[in-house]
C-alpha cells in the first residue's frame, strides 16, 4: 500500500470504513482478494504471488469469538533515504512485510521480538477493529505504536503525517463524506455504494485524474494525487493496480475490491 484512508470512530453504527489504494510495479504477479492462506483461515486479501503475503488482510483470527479485524500494510521510508524502495535489510537476512498483516489480523497485535523485526525493510501497519485504531511503525531502529485518533486519517509512507500533501487534500474530503451504514444495511448490501457511500466515486475521480509520478515519465507530478503512475521506460511502470474497501463493525466485515480503479462499474463484494 501507499495510501490508507481510515475513517474510525467506535460511537459509529459502523466502526471502521477504510480505503486502500496499492501501488506497485504492474509486471509483479498477484491474485485477487481470497482466502489464500491454509494456516489463516478465517482471513482473505490479495495474494503476492512473488512472496506469497499479501498487502492487506481482513476477517477473523485465531479466535472468531474476537470478531473480525483489518491489517493494511504500507512501506515505510528508511531514515535519510529519499524512497519507500530504499533498502536497509541484507537480501539474505530479509524478510518479506507481507507477512505483516497476516500475522496482525490472526493474532490482533503485532509483537515482533526485536531480532525478528530487524529482519524487515521499514514499515506501517494498520491494525484496526471495532473498537480501536492503532498503527505500528518501524523505520529500521525504532518501532512506535500508535492509536489513531476518531475521525478521518489519510496514512502515506511517512506514517501518520497530516502534512503531507494527499493527507492535506484528502482528509477533509473524505471526512465530510464518511459513510456509517445501519447494521442491517451494512450486512444486507449488494451495491457498493450502499456501504461505502461516495466514497467509490471518489477514488474513480482520483484515478481519472492527475497522478503521483515522482518525476518519472511524461506526465506532470501531481504530489497530492491518490493515485501514482510512474514510467521507468522498457514498459516498466509502477502504478496505482488496485483498491480496497473494507467496513468492520464488532460482528460484521464487508470488503470491497477493484483492480480497475477509475472504472465504475470495476467494484465487486469480496464477503
Amino acid at each position: 500500500m501507499c495510501t490508507v484512508i481510515v475513517g474510525f470512530d467506535p460511537e459509529k453504527s459502523t466502526p471502521v470504513v477504510i480505503a486502500a489504494l496499492r501501488d506497485e510495479m504492474l509486471d509483479r504477479a498477484w491474485r485477487p482478494p481470497a482466502a489464500h492462506w491454509p494456516d489463516h483461515p478465517g482471513l482473505v486479501g490479495g495474494r503476492d504471488e512473488r512472496e506469497g503475503g499479501t498487502w492487506l488482510a481482513a476477517g477473523t483470527g485465531a479466535d472468531p469469538a474476537d470478531g473480525p479485524r483489518v491489517a493494511a500494510l504500507l512501506n515505510g521510508i528508511p531514515p535519510g533515504a529519499a524512497s519507500p524502495t530504499d533498502t536497509v535489510v541484507p537480501p539474505d537476512l530479509r524478510l518479506s512485510r507481507g507477512r505483516l498483516p497476516l500475522l496482525a489480523a490472526e493474532s490482533g497485535k503485532l509483537d515482533l521480538p526485536p531480532e525478528d523485526l530487524r529482519r524487515y525493510e521499514p514499515f506501517h501497519l494498520l491494525l484496526a477493529d471495532a473498537g480501536r485504531a492503532v498503527l505500528y511503525s518501524w523505520d529500521g531502529r525504532q518501532a512506535v505504536e500508535q492509536r489513531l485518533p476518531v475521525g478521518v486519517t489519510v496514512l502515506v509512507n511517512t506514517g501518520c503525517d497530516s502534512a503531507e500533501p494527499r493527507a492535506r487534500r484528502h482528509a477533509p474530503v473524505f471526512a465530510e463524506s464518511r459513510p456509517d451504514p445501519e447494521a442491517d444495511r451494512l450486512r444486507a448490501a449488494d451495491r457498493v455504494a450502499d456501504v461505502w457511500g461516495a466514497w467509490p466515486d471518489l477514488l474513480d475521480a482520483a484515478a481519472r485524474g492527475g497522478a503521483r509520478t515522482g518525476g518519472y515519465g511524461a506526465g506532470a507530478d501531481d504530489p497530492s494525487s491518490l493515485v501514482a503512475r510512474s514510467e521507468f521506460g522498457d514498459g516498466r511502470v509502477w502504478a496505482t493496480s488496485s483498491i480496497a474497501l473494507v467496513a468492520c463493525t464488532a460482528d460484521t466485515l464487508r470488503y470491497a475490491f477493484t483492480a480497475e480503479p477509475g472504472t465504475p462499474g470495476g467494484w465487486y463484494f469480496v464477503r
